[in-house]
């Protein structure tokens, strides 16, 4: 019996020894097959087994292997799937606001168009900085694309780029762009309820997915559960407010700590109150590994799709050489305070003004003129309330979007003095 195997890749046939790494039997014969981490986690290499037989690298999704994990013990018949060519792109910082505690959004314009599909990943080098992968988002508008990526970043303690956000990194810094990776992408034309699932930061890929999926098909059924740690960590408020208005779109925020006295706001983690899957549903999940895992588990029991990207903090890297001890010593400098943009009230006026607002107040105050269901579908002008009562308006939506929980229904709303407390 011979001890090779015929491979066959999107019609390009090779052969490699058995027990042989797919994805090494591709690339020494020149067929490609897209890959990043090599540690079956990005998912950047999964690819389909039409015909024949691998071991190891089994996935969540079914009939999916990572490539880069799987070896061949027998001929194989393998789909990969269309996506944009991982490729570099030299880019600017033009934008970065603080839109929570230690919670970071970005803007960045790359000097040439970059294609990727809603929930895929690229590699970010600020200059001077090592790499981080980070997944764009559609800005809080719900728009998409464009020459402008927008990213949501949270501060780690001990991180080398997120904490010189906003002293080493400013707007105007240099970086480089490469990618696109990740297998967790929005696959057009789906027809089966859409069930996102995104742990703090892990949300902006979940927000991609969604705004785009709405612009496809508008009246798809869509569950959105949106995970934080601490309730001023919530920082898609604006965002799952706008969707809420959405006759089929579900929302379910969920934060881990209290005290929370809300109740469109539910407590623990987001593997409680997934809703029941069937078969027909296709779930994404982004964010902390245990959440992944977590879910995953549930959606092989239901039988349903599953695509994931799980989110791991880089460790702490000491800076390499002289220069970079120095660019350290730098950024540890604290920034000179910045002159208001209102020099009549004085240089610390905007500071003092925004921190006397409460976690919601703050971050409806995000929300854009033009909401994402004017890009959507057409809705009559609504009259112009307080920023205590948009607030609990906005909130209000989101709790009637709720999966049905009669405990929930039953509790009742919060006055709007009540809710100026902070502890909403």
């Amino acid at each position: 019996m011979s001890n090779f195997r015929t491979v066959t890749v999107k019609g390009r046939q090779f052969r490699v020894r058995a027990g042989d790494v797919l994805l090494d039997g591709a690339l020494a014969n020149g067929v490609e097959i897209p890959f990043d981490c090599r540690a079956g986690t990005c998912g950047t290499c999964m690819v389909h087994v039409a015909k024949g037989q691998t071991v190891c690298g089994e996935t969540h999704t079914q009939g999916m292997i990572y490539a880069c994990q799987a070896r061949v013990v027998s001929d194989l018949d393998v789909d990969v799937e269309d996506v944009p060519e991982i490729d570099i792109s030299k880019a600017r910082l033009v934008g970065l606001r603080e839109v929570a505690p230690d919670i970071m959004e970005l803007m960045i314009a790359p000097e040439k168009s970059i294609s990727y599909l809603p929930g895929q990943y690229f590699k970010f080098t600020f200059a001077g900085y090592p790499a981080r992968a980070y997944s764009p988002t559609a800005s809080f508008d719900g728009r998409i694309g464009g020459r402008v990526l927008h990213l949501n970043i949270k501060k780690v303690r001990g991180g080398r780029v997120t904490q010189a956000l906003g002293s080493g990194i400013r707007p105007g810094h240099r970086l480089r762009i490469q990618g696109p990776y990740g297998h967790a992408f929005l696959r057009p034309g789906g027809a089966g309820r859409l069930v996102l699932a995104g742990s703090g930061t892990g949300f902006a890929p979940i927000w991609a997915i969604a705004a785009m999926a709405l612009r496809e098909q508008r009246s798809r059924p869509m569950v959105i559960i949106a995970g934080a740690k601490k309730l001023p960590q919530l920082y898609m408020t604006p965002i799952l407010a706008q969707l809420a208005r959405m006759p089929n779109v579900t929302i379910i925020p969920t934060v881990e700590e209290g005290p929370i006295n809300h109740p469109s706001i539910r407590t623990g983690r987001i593997e409680p109150h997934m809703p029941t899957l069937t078969a027909s549903d296709v779930v994404y999940a982004c964010g902390s590994p245990r959440m992944v895992t977590a879910l995953a588990g549930m959606v092989e029991k239901a039988g349903a799709t599953f695509y994931a990207d799980p989110f791991d903090s880089a460790p702490p890297e000491a800076p390499s050489g002289l220069i970079g001890r120095i660019k350290t010593l730098v950024a540890r400098r604290p920034p000179e305070p910045e002159p208001s943009r209102d020099s009549s009230k004085g240089r610390d006026s905007g500071k003092s003004r925004d921190s006397s607002l409460d976690p919601f107040e703050r971050a409806l105050s995000l929300v854009p003129k033009d909401p994402i269901e004017d890009d959507l579908a057409p809705r009559r002008p609504e009259p112009r309330r307080s920023a205590a009562a948009e607030r609990d308006h906005a909130l209000s939506l989101v709790r009637e979007r709720a999966l049905g929980d009669p405990q929930l229904q039953d509790r009742p709303r919060r006055t709007a003095n009540q809710m100026a407390s902070g502890h909403v």
